[in-house]
């Protein structure tokens, strides 16, 4: 039977992966068809392959540095086409034997320099490719076509649509809280029910929050770079610099707590204790996963949820660890909105401030007037 949350939350994340890489995969195209027509008309490459290639993988949605992305595919390419070039004077063995020793060798090599999947595995194709294709097809003329990819994609992603450092840090925040907000609606259903089977599924889901945890240090890490490298980075370099530290401070305690909290909720089910676990729990739970829908975008109109703790009584000795744990989660949300939305509301109270200050300057006017 299909499970219909399942699915709604699944089409939700496909949303907020095609907001978060449609710009970048636009650029791609762009890139490619550019570079295949220069190809053609300064190189004269009838079929130029390689270069609509190489501006599309520079460009790639998901990568942390363009930049970097097209240095290490130029530096691959050229590494492997030499090793190609010098396999032709390699006495005569079998075919098989050959094409496997230029693929280490190149491989190898790239490896030295660092280690990076496409500068490796360009290395070890380039070299496979001269040595199959010939270097009249995948030599030079290859490296040229690479090289003026490489350079389209260096200059859409640096000069001409430059990221913008804010948005991609948003985004990010946006992905991590649509995970947690799935995790504690499971997390609330499997303590109404007394369900191991969603109290596991919700824990198993903490990797999908991790994975998002990475790949926002990752574009967080890659912002405070490219604010050295591109005229938009640098003018928002100091708030780039302080929103990143601080969106990387509070995914981290998410991540941690939210873990904490999805073992402990397990382990209080398993145990069976004679004390239910206390009633608040699920209220606050579904609370916080409201939080992370109106942090995740998901929410528009909406306003952030206060947790009221005077109600809440003592707490079973067994259910104590979930109970820290959830109030760490609470307390970590509300820290992050206040200060994500400090601008804001700054500025709401400076306008606010300013309406008083001209409705009693008109009503002084008026009692002078009488």
């Amino acid at each position: 039977m299909i499970n219909l949350s399942s699915v709604k939350a699944y089409l939700q994340q496909a949303l907020l992966q095609v907001k978060a890489s449609w710009g970048d995969t636009l650029c791609g195209g762009l890139a490619a068809a550019l570079a295949w027509f220069v190809s053609q008309d300064l190189f004269g490459h009838t079929n130029p392959l390689f270069a609509s290639m190489a501006a599309l993988v520079c460009l790639s949605p998901g990568l942390a540095n363009h930049g970097k992305q097209a240095f290490y595919l130029l530096i691959g390419v050229s590494t492997g086409v030499l090793v190609g070039e010098f396999a032709m004077l390699f006495p005569p063995v079998p075919v098989f034997i050959r094409i496997g020793l230029v693929a280490f060798i190149a491989s190898l090599l790239a490896a030295s320099y660092a280690i990076v999947p496409v500068l490796i595995i360009q290395s070890g194709m380039a070299a496979i490719m001269v040595f199959a294709m010939g270097p009249q097809v995948a030599g030079f003329s290859r490296l040229a076509d690479v090289a003026l990819g490489a350079g389209i994609g260096l200059v859409f992603s640096q000069v001409l649509f430059t990221p913008n450092p804010l948005k991609s840090l948003s985004v990010s925040a946006e992905l991590l809280f649509h995970d947690l907000a799935g995790i504690f609606d499971m997390a609330a259903a499997a303590l109404e029910s007394r369900d191991m089977a969603l109290a596991r599924q919700a824990l198993h889901n903490c990797s999908r929050v991790h994975g998002a945890l990475i790949t926002l240090v990752g574009n967080v890490n890659a912002a405070q770079e490219n604010t050295l490298w591109s005229l938009r980075g640098f003018i928002s370099s100091r708030q780039v610099n302080s929103l990143g530290e601080h969106y990387k401070r509070a995914a981290i305690r998410l991540y941690a707590s939210s873990l904490l909290l999805c073992e402990a909720l397990l382990a209080g089910l398993k145990k069976q204790h004679s004390e239910a676990a206390p009633a608040w729990f699920a209220t606050s739970l579904a609370i916080n996963a409201e939080n992370c829908r109106l942090l995740a975008g998901e929410i528009k109109d909406g306003n952030f949820i206060r947790q009221e703790r005077s109600h809440r009584g003592e707490v079973p000795l067994g259910w104590a660890d979930c109970a820290n744990s959830l109030q760490l989660v609470e307390n970590t949300l509300a820290r992050f909105y206040k200060s994500k939305s400090r601008r804001s509301r700054l500025e709401a109270f400076h306008k606010r401030r300013l309406i008083h200050a001209a409705r009693q300057k008109m009503q002084a006017g008026k009692t002078g007037q009488a």
